[in-house]
């Protein structure tokens, strides 16, 4: 393998100079700091990378608990002990996590800008432990709720602070596929949680759903003693009139400890100059997003990917598999864990091998793939379950064929709506408002998954397979909107994906400033 190769990867570094400062950088100076090697053969990035795993697994109490409730009402315990909820109680039970992230929306942009990227880390996970903890001690169903609401909340003000804290401390070569894996780590808990709650199924007592209550809390034990050994986040570092910290930062992880580092010395003149021409337009509020046509722009993106990746149909299985598999026939308990197990092993890698693809194939061409997918699949899967129907459930292949049609409408999901979402959000929003961004983009995503859970039970139970023509409709509606309006962003820095919003006029101010700071 050519040297080139080697230093990031597999891959030459040409191709993942995405966030380089600057045009002169990629051509004119190697920013790897890996002499030929692979980037975990490099102390520096292994040791940046193994910290950034902290802040990774932030996804993994949200996919542990759409899981963990998923095989919750599989088990005959739970449902003895909270006297069978169903309709709209069970639609409070699983959107109650949702509300708690809602509930933290307003706080949580403060605490990311003002205490930085690492405290509301540490107060998130400290809130998910207490909730874990009253929700597997729960006596009664309200008991259970109030639990699931305290998850909900510290996972908000952790997913808040987490994701910005990746995008501004990775190893610009290797930021593009970090900030894509991301959201994967859903799928981990997601995974963990059905084969647990298939491991206690055959236990006879209420210790059958508290073990998986009490393994929700297991992550943020682990964020809550490790966070501070994260760096903070270098642009937040320069931002609160801390530029030598921040320097010290990328000279340990970015330069290889190396202090004349000509990357490290681009990066701080991008920084310092990006943040001086943002804080000169007063990016800093949430009424900037309504002021220039670029913001509105971004503002569009962020609401409506939050909307997109919850009402397309994943809902029906993230949460309410039992459901589904009941109006098909396949109503053993056993089975249905082993069936969400399976789905979820496969979801996690589907998801991570598509994170690895962003950079090659696009954002935009993955969206595309995706929804048009997800429309085919479940027209298909709405035909099968029709028939279905009218065979009185008696025909065990075509439950099997819904089954199959699950796992490709998942297959679909994956490629796009999984990795990209949080990792294209964070290329578009520039450093001011990306906290604020990223907040509008997660109160689109808790309102929908709110509406969904309320409504996904009620109407699943009320018209069965019938509820599936609303996705299979809507899903096409997102397809033009994502070619209407979402740029690709593949192969450009996080400069030139500013142009794409704002124009060469606001760009050409940064440049300016980098030439001067730099000669």
């Amino acid at each position: 393998m050519a040297e080139a190769d080697k230093q990031t990867g597999g891959h030459p570094v040409e191709s993942h100079l995405e966030d380089a400062p600057t045009p002169h950088l990629a051509a004119d100076v190697n920013v790897y700091p890996g002499n030929g090697k692979y980037w975990w053969q490099v102390p520096s990035l292994l040791q940046l990378n193994l910290w950034l795993l902290v802040p990774l697994i932030t996804s993994y109490v949200s996919g542990f608990d759409g899981s963990m409730l998923n095989g919750m009402q599989s088990l005959p315990v739970w449902q003895e002990d909270f006297n069978h909820p169903s309709g709209s109680i069970l639609g409070v039970v699983s959107t109650a996590q949702t509300i708690g992230g809602v509930v933290c929306l307003p706080l949580a942009p403060y605490l990311t800008d003002r205490f930085g990227r690492r405290f509301p880390i540490l107060l998130g996970s400290l809130t998910i432990i207490v909730g874990s903890a009253i929700q597997s001690g729960a006596m009664n169903i309200a008991m259970f709720i109030i639990g699931r609401i305290l998850v909900g909340t510290g996972g908000g003000l952790i997913a808040n602070s987490a994701a910005p804290l990746i995008a501004e401390l990775a190893h610009p070569t290797q930021r593009p596929i970090i900030t894509a894996i991301y959201n994967t780590s859903w799928y981990l808990g997601s995974i963990v949680a059905a084969w647990v709650t298939y491991g206690t199924f055959g236990l006879t007592n209420s210790w059958s759903w508290r073990i998986p209550s009490l393994l929700q809390a297991l992550p943020s034990i682990l964020q809550f003693a490790l966070i501070y050994f994260v760096p903070e986040s270098p642009r937040w570092l320069v931002a609160n009139g801390r530029a030598e910290d921040a320097e010290k930062i990328l000279i340990e992880y970015h330069g290889g400890s190396d202090p004349s580092s000509t990357l490290v010395m681009w990066e701080m003149a991008e920084i310092s100059a990006a943040l001086e021409t943002e804080k000169a337009q007063k990016d800093s509020s949430y009424m900037h997003f309504f002021k220039t046509a670029g913001n509105r722009h971004r503002f569009l993106i962020c609401f409506g990917l939050g909307f997109i990746i919850q009402w397309c149909g994943n809902g029906l299985v993230s949460y309410y598999l039992v459901p589904v598999l009941n109006n098909i026939g396949i109503t053993n308990g056993e089975t249905q864990n082993i069936i969400n197990g399976i789905l979820q092993i496969f979801n996690y890698f589907t998801a991570i091998a598509a994170a690895f693809f962003v950079d090659k194939i696009g954002r935009r061409v993955l969206f595309m793939i995706s929804t048009v997918g997800m429309a085919l699949s479940f027209v298909i899967w709405t035909a099968i379950s029709a028939r279905n129907e009218q065979q009185n459930y008696e025909n065990s292949g075509l439950g099997i064929g819904i089954v199959a049609m699950i796992f490709i409408f998942f297959f679909f999901y994956n490629i796009a709506m999984n990795p990209i979402p949080m990792a294209y959000i964070l290329e578009v929003l520039p450093f001011t408002l990306r906290a604020k961004g990223i907040t509008v983009f997660n109160f689109a995503q808790f309102s929908s998954s709110i509406f969904n859970g309320f409504v996904n039970p009620i109407a699943l139970e009320a018209i069965g397979w019938r509820y599936y023509i609303v996705f299979a409709c809507l899903i096409p509606v997102w397809a033009v909107l994502i070619w209407l309006f979402f740029p690709e962003t593949r192969g450009k820095r996080l400069e030139e994906v500013a142009v794409l919003f704002d124009g060469d006029d606001i760009t050409q101010g940064v440049h300016d400033k980098i030439d001067k700071m730099t000669k």
